[in-house]
């Protein structure tokens, strides 16, 4: 049991921090009526009653994790994993309390306002504990579990919130809540260990694992989307995955960033078969930066994104005349 423990919270860490390949980070911008290119200020902020967590994930993530709610015994596996986790959580929880600082309304008031303000963006009531951990790597990372009798866990560096602004902190954030509105640590557990008995078998070992692989960066998708929906601006989000992957504040020019990604999809469409077979096989925890960014502005321009932010409107509107 204790090294399912060990190997379940090694998989957190790995699926779910947020590390220099998976990081947000943003220019400040002036305030202006939300839309997909201009930021949003508190006020005119959509918040997104109701909201699904399949409204904006990946559809690979969106298909796995149905496939597997849907699984027989599903309900005892999850009910197993959930238990062992709970084990796990109240270990990093009194790690934290013991070397971090939690925030609160009294401690960094600010940090924690912008958290609970993306908690109500996003629609969720779970109270959340933040912490700020000393740490001289930009990084944040969540354990993603809703437990009945304790809180959520979510964690950003010191060096995060040096580097980034506010807005860039509350993207990041949402990137987080994204996780645990997916309960991705749940099911992507559920989902590794339901393929290891494949593991030991020639072709379908290869096949489950590459799946695998595959769904950790569709959810890592799922969140940089979450981080949108928050922030409701794609230059906040884009800034903020651009000062991390750059490892500097320095770097400001999000739209040479994006034109960036576009180059290397034009590019790489183009490269020799062997050199794009090489890049396509390397085992990755989360996607290609300029992947990412490009994923973020396809989804910022799509109809399921203006959908979302238009049925938020029509909601908010119907509330204020009644």
């Amino acid at each position: 049991m204790t090294l399912l423990r060990c190997t379940i919270y090694s998989l957190f860490i790995t699926t779910l921090s947020v590390g220099t390949s998976l990081a947000f980070s943003a220019v400040p911008t002036s305030p202006a009526p939300v839309s997909p290119s201009h930021p949003a200020t508190p006020s005119a902020r959509a918040y997104l009653k109701g909201i699904n967590a399949n409204q904006f994930r990946h559809p690979l993530d969106r298909d796995l994790t149905s496939f597997f709610k849907e699984a027989p015994l599903n309900g005892i596996a999850e009910d197993a994993i959930r238990r062992t986790l709970a084990v796990v959580e109240q270990g990093v929880r009194l790690d934290l309390l013991s070397s971090s600082v939690k925030v609160s309304e009294k401690q960094l008031p600010n940090l924690h306002a912008s958290m609970l303000e993306a908690c109500r963006v996003l629609d969720l009531d779970t109270p959340v504990e933040l912490y700020v951990q000393s740490n001289p790597q930009a990084n944040a990372f969540t354990l993603a579990l809703q437990g009945p009798e304790t809180a959520p866990i979510v964690v950003v560096t010191s060096a995060l919130l040096d580097r980034c602004t506010e807005e860039e902190v509350q993207a990041i954030i949402g990137h987080e809540l994204g996780h645990l509105k997916c309960e991705h640590s749940l099911y992507l557990t559920l989902g590794g260990l339901a393929s290891t008995p494949l593991r030991a078998l020639p072709i379908l070992g290869a096949q489950a694992d590459s799946l695998l692989q595959r769904w950790r960066l569709a959810a890592e998708y799922s969140c940089d989307r979450a981080a949108m929906l928050v922030s409701q601006d794609v230059s906040v989000v884009a800034g903020a995955m651009l000062k991390l992957f750059a490892g500097t504040s320095r770097a400001t020019n999000t739209q040479a960033f994006i034109d960036q990604a576009l180059e290397y999809e034009k590019l790489l469409k183009s490269a020799n078969p062997l050199v794009r077979a090489s890049i396509q096989r390397q085992q990755r925890t989360h996607p290609l930066p300029v992947n990412r960014v490009a994923e973020l502005q396809k989804w910022a321009d799509s109809k399921e994104y203006k959908t979302i932010l238009e049925k938020a409107a029509q909601s908010d509107d119907n509330d204020g005349k009644e």
